[in-house]
């Protein structure tokens, strides 16, 4: 992964499945000024079903094919993130088909969730499908700033220029958004305003799903778009990791662990244990990503380069 990148990725089977039935993915391409546009997926094959891994590697698997045949082509439009949000809608309408017929063929009927981000130049596009989540956390500068100074320290001639600075963290009050909608039967309750969000999530039917792939012949697939900073962190997930804990208790975890690691990758194997301690009773897999992107002449012309460190926003 590039150092313009910040990613952690762990999954496990949790602590009464005998399998994992989930199903990640991360991909990279660089268009031809050396700007990288990243996929990030996660697919939880449906355990209720009989053949759910299968599902989920086979939508994973699509998907990879479709990157690896059309995005280079993809990077070199303006349109980018448009033009990726048309092709996955199209691509999963494909992969919905390709399950159902596996179903057919294995004679098993077998399903897939599936949440994926796409993120290129400060922009993203959200993909999915089902009750897996993509989740923004935005206003949040401690990570950025910390990774920043770390690679000052590291780096020598950078480290005469930090201490010229005197920096210090500034801290700002961090915003969990949830970037995706689930396709259950208790947020249309939510929705409805019949149960509420902690209802929701101990509800008998919270496990039911109303869209998901490979279970009927159409789909209604979920796309959303937007911008990001380089100091945002984006949380993609199972509900095996969601369904533990609160949106709050989330965010309070985020921050927290921010504050002890600097390394992504850390806190995933840190939030995996943790959900095992709290008697995780299905598969659970995360993904965290920061994009430590920056429009550099904008940058030098505004704020310049060590503003991170101070904790201005760009």
């Amino acid at each position: 992964m590039s150092r313009n990148w910040q990613t952690g990725v762990a999954t496990h089977q949790g602590m009464k499945k005998s399998k994992n039935e989930d199903s990640y993915l991360h991909l990279m391409e660089k268009d031809t000024n050396g700007n990288e546009i990243a996929l990030f997926v996660v697919a939880d094959g449906m355990g209720g079903y009989q053949i759910g891994d299968i599902a989920s590697r086979f939508a994973i698997a699509e998907l990879e094919k479709w990157w690896n045949k059309r995005i280079s082509k993809l990077i070199r439009r303006k349109d980018t993130i448009e033009r990726v949000l048309k092709e996955t809608e199209h691509t999963l309408q494909q992969i919905n088909k390709g399950i159902k017929a596996l179903s057919q063929q294995t004679g098993k009927k077998m399903g897939t969730t599936l949440s994926m981000i796409v993120m290129y130049q400060g922009s993203y596009a959200v993909i999915h499908i089902g009750d897996s989540r993509i989740y923004h956390m935005k206003n949040w500068n401690y990570g950025l700033q910390q990774y920043f100074q770390q690679e000052a320290v590291n780096e020598q001639y950078l480290s005469s220029l930090l201490e010229e600075q005197h920096t210090e963290i500034l801290e700002t009050e961090p915003e969990l958004l949830k970037l995706t909608e689930d396709h259950s039967w208790v947020q249309a309750q939510v929705t409805n305003g019949i149960l509420s969000e902690e209802e929701a999530r101990s509800h008998p039917k919270r496990h039911v799903l109303t869209q998901c792939l490979g279970i009927e012949s159409t789909i209604n697939v979920y796309s959303h778009k937007g911008t990001y900073q380089a100091s945002d962190l984006f949380l993609v997930c199972s509900d095996g990791f969601y369904s533990l804990f609160s949106n709050e208790e989330i965010k309070n975890m985020l921050v927290s662990l921010e504050k002890e690691y600097t390394n992504l990758q850390a806190i995933c194997d840190y939030l995996i244990n943790f959900s095992n301690f709290s008697d995780a009773n299905d598969n659970i897999t995360l993904m965290l990503i920061r994009n430590l992107y920056v429009n550099t002449d904008y940058a030098a012309e505004k704020k310049g380069f060590f503003s991170f460190l101070k904790g201005t926003k760009l």
